[in-house]
């Protein structure tokens, strides 16, 4: 599945992918519980309080990656 992804899937992806049934899970749990936001990445709640903490910060940090993408590295 990732390998569609290019370069940016490389970059971005493939350093932290979860297979498909672990989002199932993810998502099965997270519709019993009544949650709204079904993360199945754990870490990425964190990610999101950054991006509403320090939108000017967060903002930065995309853009190194895209510029990090687009040379190449």
């Amino acid at each position: 599945m990732l390998a569609a992804t290019g370069s940016a899937g490389d970059l971005v992806l493939q350093p932290t992918a979860i297979e498909p049934d672990v989002v199932a899970d993810a998502l099965m749990k997270g519709i019993a519980e009544e949650r709204f936001l079904i993360l199945p990445h754990p870490e990425v709640a964190g990610y999101y309080q950054a991006r509403a903490a320090e939108p000017d910060r967060w903002l930065a940090t995309m853009n190194h990656i895209q510029q990090k993408w687009e040379a190449g590295e």
